[in-house]
């Protein structure tokens, strides 16, 4: 196999990552940026976001040495619906110097490929966002949820940490007992709550309806404030209280884990044996989510494998060499590069 070099980037709405490597495995540079997800962004921060992410793992490398690129998008029905964002990105292309192809993809394809090696099976995303897909010929064609944090995305990084402030405002003003998850979501906010000495909900005494309005009022202020996708950033919280035995964050991470293997199981009849990729920050490493999906997935899919997808940014730089490899020579790259 002639040595050959290939970029791929992945970017979602809460992380950008961007990876140059050659065809024989080695890493050549990377870069890392915050969400590039145009819908959740807007154009041009989310151009400037890639920019940087790409930059970083240019540096030092000739951009017209890479032969092929392949970018994996959350947000990609946009790219494609808008002129205007595709020219935007189009720019960081141009300016980065890059003269070869760029096929901008789903982030999930990307998310696939950083899992498996074989062209079919399924995938269940859950990070920000969620999704699941039927894969075939590396390309998902059966697609569920995805709508988004106004309209989907059950079980999401985002569906958590709205469910996680929703418990929090429950124990403020009463209407269930206080628990350490609501402790640590305060503290999230707050170093010191409003009218009160400390972060903890015990500092609200019962009965006093005015201070439980101020701290359930300064905390609704501060939440809508901020970007609603921001709430994804209090899962770990979720998975923390849960680890240790918070009722309410159990409940949580049970719903979730409930709502995601539903919508999986939309895309694969009971009997199939093909594979099941599991990627995003809920599902791409050990959470009570991530656990809770595993066990349920063997008990109705016994005998598929079940891969974890880490590195989607490798996922996409397979992919771009793929077309020039051979069988063999694919499937060296992908336990090199991407399971490597």
């Amino acid at each position: 196999m002639s040595d050959f070099r290939v970029l791929g980037l992945d970017i979602g709405g809460t992380g950008t990552r961007a990876l140059l490597a050659t065809s024989d495995g080695e890493r050549l540079g990377s870069g890392t940026a915050a969400g590039g997800n145009p819908s959740a962004h807007g154009a041009e921060v989310a151009a400037a976001r890639v920019a940087e992410a790409l930059g970083a793992a240019l540096a030092g490398s000739d951009p017209t040495a890479v032969r092929a690129c392949v970018v994996g998008l959350a947000g990609v029905s946009k790219y494609a619906a808008e002129p205007h964002t595709a020219e935007v990105f189009g720019r960081i292309w141009r300016d980065a110097g890059l003269t070869c192809p760029v096929q901008v993809v789903s982030d999930v394809a990307v998310a696939y490929a950083a899992g498996t090696a074989r062209p079919a099976g399924s995938i269940l995303l859950a990070g920000t966002g969620a999704v699941a897909a039927e894969v075939r010929g590396r390309e998902p064609v059966r697609i569920h949820d995805g709508y988004g944090w106004l309209l989907g995305d059950d079980g999401s990084g985002f569906w958590i940490g709205r469910q996680a402030v929703r418990a929090t405002l429950a124990a403020i003003d009463g209407r269930a007992a206080p628990t350490e998850l609501a402790d640590l979501v305060l503290e999230w906010y707050f170093e010191v709550l409003p009218e009160t000495d400390t972060a903890g909900t015990a500092s609200v005494e019962p009965g006093l309806d005015r201070a439980e309005r101020r701290v359930a009022a300064a905390l609704v202020q501060e939440v809508v404030n901020r970007p609603p996708v921001a709430l994804a950033g209090l899962a770990p919280l979720v998975m923390r209280a849960c680890a240790a035995g918070d009722p309410v964050a159990e409940e949580i991470v049970r719903r979730a884990g409930g709502m995601l293997v539903a919508t999986l199981s939309r895309t694969r009849p009971a009997a199939s044996d093909t594979p099941i990729v599991l990627a995003g920050a809920i599902l791409g490493a050990s959470t009570p989510v991530h656990d809770l999906v595993v066990k349920e997935i063997a008990e109705r899919w016994s005998r598929a494998e079940v891969a974890v997808s880490r590195d989607g940014a490798a996922g996409a730089a397979w992919l771009a060499a793929l077309p020039q490899l051979s069988d063999g020579d694919a499937e060296a790259l992908h336990r090199r590069l991407v399971a490597g």
